[in-house]
């Protein structure tokens, strides 16, 4: 039995039938890219930790240099950003993250790991 194929917009088309997207392994360069960082790095969920302990950290950091602040210096920011900064640190000062339990364990080897793992990341990217 032959199937009515038509044309629409320059596409033919099947009445009935839907096209189902490639299964084939993706071969563009990103993709390959993507793979080696899995294979030679870290999985997606490795990443999202990873991004969490630094984002972490950064804050601690922030937070720090925020301490540092004179009074006249704080002063000079907008009352109510001012406000959000500080309920943020504070707020983020009483909570006990992943990245504060493994600097206590593993120090700044934490922050080497992370480091490493992004120079890995970025020698794949570049083709080193």
């Amino acid at each position: 039995m032959l199937e009515k194929i038509t044309k629409v917009n320059g596409a033919l088309r099947k009445p009935g039938v839907r096209e189902k997207l490639d299964d084939a392994v993706k071969t563009d360069t990103k993709n390959r890219k993507r793979l080696a960082i899995q294979d030679d790095v870290f999985d997606s969920q490795d990443s999202v930790a990873d991004n969490a302990k630094m984002i972490s950290l950064l804050t601690t950091i922030i937070s720090r240099m925020y301490d540092t602040m004179t009074t006249t210096q704080k002063s000079k920011i907008p009352s109510a950003d001012r406000d959000v900064i500080e309920y943020t640190f504070n707020s983020f000062k009483e909570t006990t993250t992943r990245a504060d339990s493994q600097m206590v364990l593993e120090g700044t080897g934490l922050i080497d790991k992370l480091l490493s793992r992004q120079a890995n990341i970025n020698n794949i990217l570049q083709g080193v």
